[in-house]
């Protein structure tokens, strides 16, 4: 008879997706925020927690669970004083870890190679359950394109869990819409002084290609999972293998580049495509020869300045003079002059990113944060004969360019990849090793 059965299984899968083990306890930790359009339906969900999930417990392992609620989590543990050593064995059995945030160090290795079919089935629905979103936010660019998100904290920086799980499903059939790694390069690519880059890891399907192959145990997300597969029209992506990979934008050299937020298989690496990540971590399914491409042309990705970053004069004048004092201590700062229209117009500015942006930023009557609000076109016709102030380094626009609105103290800097200055530094301090493309330190 095998050791593991299905029921087990599933319940693994809850531990794997957001358990937190203590010796002789455990916490499931079930998000409901996340579980679609009604996030209130909690009779259903407090209906599937006390029948289905404490029946699995109870048969399979011998023991109850009961659940709290509080901060918009489910928390499911065991009653006092259970004895969940059986449960640790298989957990073990599967190579998966016994203790703390599973998440945070599992390994899919032993578990891929020890389940087949009902039983990765219903393990996979264990992760999805704890982890997967269905917030019709999630789409891919329109409503038509409603997806399935399976959400990583980015706190357990385990990317290899992340590339194994997206490996495993793709596997078994399924097609990856897209990638989301929690690293700077995906979630702060313009601007390399953002510290809110720590966003987590999202691997998205598009709701039919998911429904196709898995489904959820708990009701409460098979609701809402069939209602907005209804809204999908956008034909699903090609196998990751297969892709052609659209030119991507350039990104920026972060200041957390080098974190400790960040594990060593990526620390100090620049990537320029969420496959790049899946290339370099050596998944068996990326696109490796379109990311060997974009290795080989890496002067037209890398910028060492910010694409577009947005603040104040004083912050950003601060910002230019860092840039000065560590790349290039020879050259001083200049001033300039000059109109809206001919940042808009004038060649000399053509290859720099963010400018429409930028502009619509310092004149926009009202912000959202950082970001003007209404049309951008109309803020920057509005404008174009106001006079802006300009700094660079050196006395030529080849440059990151500081733009500064002098009547309400915004201001932005913005740069273009293909600047002399950027383009000498991607030549003395980047060093590529096949698709690994790092930073010298």
């Amino acid at each position: 008879m095998e050791k593991i059965n299905h029921i087990k299984a599933y319940i693994l899968g809850l531990l794997v997706g957001s358990g937190k083990i203590d010796e002789n306890t455990f916490v499931i930790d079930l998000p409901f925020k996340k579980w679609g359009m009604e996030p209130k339906r909690m009779n259903i969900i407090a209906t599937d927690i006390l029948t289905k999930i404490c029946q699995y417990f109870n048969s399979s392992y011998n023991f109850n669970v009961t659940y709290e609620i509080g901060n918009g989590k489910w928390l499911i543990m065991p009653i006092d004083n259970s004895d969940i050593s059986s449960l640790k064995n298989d957990l073990q059995y599967l190579g998966l870890p016994i203790g703390g945030f599973l998440l945070s160090s599992v390994d899919l290795t032993t578990a891929k190679t020890k389940l087949t079919g009902i039983n990765t089935a219903s393990f996979l629905s264990g992760i999805f359950d704890t982890r997967a979103s269905l917030t019709l936010s999630h789409r891919r660019f329109t409503d038509d394109a409603p997806v399935v998100s399976v959400e990583i904290p980015g706190s357990t920086r385990n990317f290899n869990f992340v590339v194994q799980l997206c490996a495993w499903l793709t596997d078994l059939g399924s097609t990856t819409d897209q990638i989301l790694y929690n690293h700077p390069n995906q979630h702060s690519a313009s601007d390399p002084d953002y510290k809110g880059w720590k966003k987590g890891f999202k691997i998205r399907f598009l709701v039919r290609s998911f429904l196709t192959q898995y489904s959820f145990a708990l009701q409460a997300k098979s609701i809402d999972v069939t209602k907005i597969e209804k809204h999908q029209k956008k034909e699903e992506q090609i196998p990751c293998i297969l892709r052609k990979l659209r030119t991507p934008s350039p990104v920026s050299v972060h200041t957390d580049q080098n974190s400790d937020e960040l594990p060593i298989e990526v620390r100090n690496k620049l990537f320029f495509h969420y496959h790049h990540f899946c290339a370099v971590l050596e998944c068996p399914h990326a696109p490796v020869e379109e990311i060997e491409k974009l290795v080989k042309n890496k002067n037209k990705y890398i910028n060492f300045f910010p694409r577009l970053s947005k603040g104040t004069k004083k912050e950003l004048l601060k910002k230019l003079k860092e840039i000065q004092a560590e790349y290039f201590p020879e050259l001083e700062l200049s001033t300039h002059k000059a109109k809206v229209s001919r940042l808009i117009e004038h060649e000399d500015f053509e290859s720099f990113t963010g400018i429409d942006q930028g502009i619509a930023y310092l004149f926009a009557e009202t912000l959202n944060g950082k970001r003007h609000t209404g049309s951008m076109e109309e803020i920057i016709n509005k404008h174009t004969t106001e006079i802006l102030t300009l700094k660079t380094i050196g006395n030529t626009f080849d440059s990151p360019l500081l733009v500064i609105n002098p009547t309400n103290d915004r201001a932005f800097i913005c740069s273009a990849v293909s600047n002399s200055l950027n383009q000498q530094l991607i030549k003395t301090k980047i060093k590529v090793d096949n698709l690994t493309v790092n930073l010298k330190e």
